[in-house]
C-alpha cells in the first residue's frame, strides 16, 4: 500500500470520517512527523529506517490516541536516527499529551524518555521508581547488575562490573522463589523458596528483594 492508504486506512475502520476528511488528516499528521505531502503518494520500500519509523508514528498519532506502546521503537535504527525519533516522541507528547509505555532494553534511551521506570525479569517486575531516584540508586541485584553493564568511556575498572553467572531460566518453568534467584550475587536460603513481595522499600520506589523484608 501506498503511505496514503496506510494512514486512512485506521480513520476508515473506527469511522472518523469521509474518505475527504481521512484525506486531509492524513496529510495533516504527515506533516506533523517531519515528511512532506508528497511522501502520501510513495511506497514504504522507497524510504529510509527513520523515515518508515516516522511513517509508523504518524499511523499511531492518526486517532489521537491517549496512550501509546513502543515496543522497541528505535532499536533498529542508528545512533543519529535514534535521538531524532525520540525527539520527536517528546514533542508529540507535549503538543497532543499522549502517555507512552515505553519497551525497550537500551537503558540509556529509557533514561532519556521515561518519567517512571519498572525493571522486568522473566514477566516479572522487579523494581519500579521515578527515572532520577532508580539510575541514582538501584535497589534490586538485578536492576544493579544491569546498570553496571552500560558501556562507559571513562577511568572506571572493568572489575567494576558485574558479571552474572548461570543462565536464564526458562520462562515455563520458573524457579520456585525469585526469579532471579539463580543468577543473584546476593542470594539467600529465603530466595530459593518464597518468592518476595513487590513492596514500597522508599517512598514511591518499588522493589522485590528479600534483602529489604523489615526484620
Amino acid at each position: 500500500m501506498k503511505i496514503e492508504k496506510i494512514l486512512i486506512e485506521p480513520l476508515l475502520v473506527h469511522k472518523r470520517g469521509d474518505k475527504a476528511y481521512c484525506r486531509k488528516k492524513a496529510e495533516e499528521v504527515i506533516q506533523t512527523v517531519g515528511l512532506k505531502v508528497e511522501d502520501l503518494k510513495r511506497y514504504p520500500h522507497e524510504f529510509s529506517g527513520g523515515q518508515r519509523q516516522r511513517i509508523g508514528i504518524a499511523r499511531a498519532i492518526a486517532l489521537q490516541p491517549k496512550l501509546i506502546i513502543c515496543d522497541e521503537p528505535v532499536s533498529a535504527l542508528d545512533v543519529s536516527i535514534q535521538a531524532k525519533i525520540i525527539n520527536l516522541l517528546n514533542e508529540l507528547q507535549e503538543k497532543m499529551g499522549i502517555a507512552y509505555i515505553f519497551i525497550s532494553h537500551d537503558l540509556s534511551v529509557v533514561k532519556h524518555i521515561a518519567d517512571r521506570v519498572g525493571v522486568m525479569y522473566l514477566g516479572n517486575m522487579m523494581e519500579m521508581a521515578d527515572t532520577e531516584s532508580l539510575y541514582a540508586k538501584p535497589l534490586h541485584p538485578y536492576t544493579q547488575a544491569l546498570f553496571s553493564a552500560i558501556p562507559r568511556i571513562g577511568k572506571e575498572r572493568i572489575e567494576d562490573k558485574q558479571i552474572l553467572g548461570g543462565d536464564v531460566p526458562s520462562p515455563a518453568n520458573p524457579p520456585k522463589g525469585c526469579r532471579f534467584c539463580t543468577r543473584c550475587p546476593k542470594v539467600m536460603d529465603i530466595c530459593k523458596t518464597e518468592r518476595p513481595d513487590f513492596k514500597e522499600v522508599e517512598p514511591g520506589h518499588f522493589c522485590a528483594c528479600h534483602l529489604y523484608d523489615k526484620k
